[in-house]
């Protein structure tokens, strides 16, 4: 989650990047490294620092995390910054659990043709 939203900030450039990280740690005593954690936060210190304009980095955020778990982005009404990051996690739990299973499957598999047997 960090790096997306390290990437995402990018867009404005380097320094203004480094500004709102700043103001982040200054302000509200938010860390870069614990914005994953505390994401409500990192969105309030977002929007004071950036106006309706924080709504297009919020966006580009969640695209971008749904992309790296292989998912579409896809915004419904009632939902904030914070329910589609659960829900983004919530996914990536479940594909972690599906490859690890499949992995197992596999790995099983493997082991299974390359013995011989009835000799």
């Amino acid at each position: 989650m960090l790096q997306v939203v390290d990437d995402s900030l990018s867009v404005m450039g380097e320094e203004p990047k480094k500004a709102i990280y700043q103001y982040l740690l200054t302000i509200h005593s938010l860390p870069k490294e614990d914005i994953p954690a505390k994401t409500d936060e990192f969105v309030s210190g977002l929007k004071k620092a950036l106006g309706s304009a924080s709504a297009v980095i919020e966006r580009l955020i969640l695209k971008r995390l749904y992309q790296r778990i292989g998912n579409t982005f896809r915004e419904s009404q009632g939902l904030e910054f914070g329910d589609y990051v659960e829900d983004a996690r919530r996914r990536f739990e479940m594909l972690k659990q599906h490859r690890g299973a499949l992995d197992e499957s596999l790995e099983s598999g493997k082991s299974k043709k390359g013995q011989v047997s009835g000799y």
